[in-house]
């Protein structure tokens, strides 16, 4: 029992009285001091990085971040980071264990990209330990360089020729004519499956023959888009906007003999008028019509790879590509894409530098102009 300035303080320890003194005489002096009685014995545990991602994950995860970063945060700290650095207390974390953790993803044959992603998450928790006073440094702060080690990779692609793509919208027009808008809509625009089942009819500009998208769904959730300003516009082809045109004239022909003069709203509805679900066209509709086509299997995002990699081999520039896609940057395509550009259409240029067979009567004239030089 210690008296301090009128107040008791009591604690139960050591195994005799001896042992008991030496840890009152540490209180005494901690008391003086304004420390706390036993020290670091006092001060609150440090969680492990698991134990604080879990707390991290549903008060600031699930709230305060779009439902497409939080896929790719969960999935890191799922798959990478936890693994890795779980049990270690936030602050044992160190450059070291950073620098290791760095390895170990390279050592998975990751790209600079998906490491930076991954340390990108870890760096968000950290931070937010550091405003609740549990650390006071970020040691994913600074390891930059060492990223820039890591070689860059592009997810494996497999668009479609244009042969294809045309035995696949044939096959949706024959076996699954309900969706068959849909699939040329991806073919021509280019969208995300999450982005297209997003559509509005309000979105398309008729007469302007583009659409803007403004929103997409994520985990069955309708939230934003990914890019800087939150929408963007679409050019609709020919065929698209008169696909559209008749789709949305069937529907209120529909509703007329249904004694309604409203239809959905959504573009790619069901039919209790709700957005149709991305998840059943992936798995169902479209796994059925690659098979009725007699294509390969590919992913439904290939779609999207097949309609950049079609407008590059045709020679559109690729920053119109970026910007119907919804890129940052039209080094973001260039870099995915590039590999898929025709060499026919490159070999066009070179087919273009001076030759004399180009020229009529080409060797006679070029002698004749050496003479006179």
């Amino acid at each position: 029992m210690i008296n301090h300035q009128g107040h008791r303080k009591s604690k139960k320890v050591g195994a005799n009285k001896k042992k008991a003194e030496e840890v009152a005489n540490i209180v005494r002096a901690n008391l003086l001091l304004g420390r706390p009685l036993l020290g670091k014995e006092d001060q609150p545990k440090v969680p492990t990085l698991k134990e604080y991602y879990r707390r991290f994950e549903s008060t600031y995860m699930e709230t305060a971040i779009k439902e497409s970063s939080y896929i790719v945060d969960e999935s890191a700290f799922r798959v990478h980071t936890l693994p890795q650095l779980g049990n270690l207390r936030l602050d044992q974390i160190n450059g070291g264990h950073i620098e290791d953790f760095i390895s170990v993803l390279m050592g998975k044959d990751l790209g600079k990209h998906s490491i930076k992603v991954v340390l990108g998450s870890l760096r968000l928790l950290l931070n937010n330990a550091i405003e609740k006073g549990l650390i006071k440094e970020n040691p994913v702060s600074g390891v930059g360089k060492l990223c820039r080690q890591a070689p860059v990779r592009h997810e494996d692609i497999e668009p479609l020729s244009e042969e294809e793509s045309l035995l696949l919208l044939q096959a949706a027009s024959e076996w699954e004519a309900e969706h068959f808008p849909l699939f040329l809509c991806v073919l021509h625009t280019g969208l995300r499956g999450g982005e297209v089942i997003g559509l509005q009819w309000g979105d398309i500009d008729w007469s302007g023959k583009f659409m803007e998208i403004r929103r997409q769904v994520v985990r069955g959730k309708l939230t934003t888009l990914k890019t800087k300003h939150g929408r963007r516009r679409v050019d609709l082809s020919g065929d698209l906007l008169a696909t559209f045109s008749a789709l949305k004239t069937s529907r209120q022909e529909k509703a007329l003999k249904g004694g309604s003069s409203e239809i959905s709203k959504w573009v790619f509805a069901n039919d209790q008028g709700d957005r149709m679900g991305i998840d059943y066209i992936k798995a169902k509709v479209f796994t059925r019509i690659l098979s009725k086509a007699g294509l390969r299997k590919i992913r439904f995002h290939d779609l999207r790879h097949t309609y950049a990699s079609q407008l590059l081999a045709n020679g559109v520039p690729a920053t119109y590509v970026s910007r119907q896609l919804g890129h940052s940057n039209p080094k973001i395509t260039w870099g995915v894409y590039a590999h898929w550009a025709p060499g026919e259409n490159q070999r066009q240029a070179v087919n273009q530098l001076p030759s004399l067979n180009r020229i009529s009567g080409g060797l006679d004239q070029a002698k004749a102009q050496m003479g006179r030089n």
